[in-house]
């Protein structure tokens, strides 16, 4: 219990970080006016689309581990009472879906704030 516990609040500080990462890039200037067209200074866009891939993989990082546990409970409950296994299996699709639905809402959200930085 305390395991899974710790996992979430590394996947909640992550998400925050990520959050924090991308939003400061929205408010930056593409780059300083005293620099060159090639110099190595990284711009506000790029930190902001890191901060979005870093959040498209925390959000498929999330499902995975949503649905890995619904499988888990699933096998689980069917090993114990395999005449619910229909009923059983039904749920556990129904919640597999919810989660990757929402993760593909996330992925998208990240992906046009990707699309929408680049010129």
């Amino acid at each position: 219990m305390a395991r899974s516990r710790i996992n979430v609040s590394l996947l909640v500080l992550v998400g925050v970080a990520v959050l924090f990462v991308s939003g400061a890039a929205y408010g930056a200037e593409t780059a300083p006016p005293d620099t060159e067209e090639g110099s190595p200074v990284m711009s506000g866009a790029v930190f902001g689309m890191l901060g979005a891939l870093l959040g498209a993989g925390v959000i498929v990082a999330g499902a995975a581990f949503g649905i890995g546990k619904i499988a888990v409970g699933a096998t689980e409950a069917i090993s114990r009472q395999p005449e619910a296994g229909g009923r059983i299996f039904t749920s556990m699709v129904i919640a597999a879906s919810l989660i990757e639905g929402l993760a593909f809402f996330g992925l998208i959200v990240c992906f046009v704030a990707i699309f929408r930085m680049t010129p």
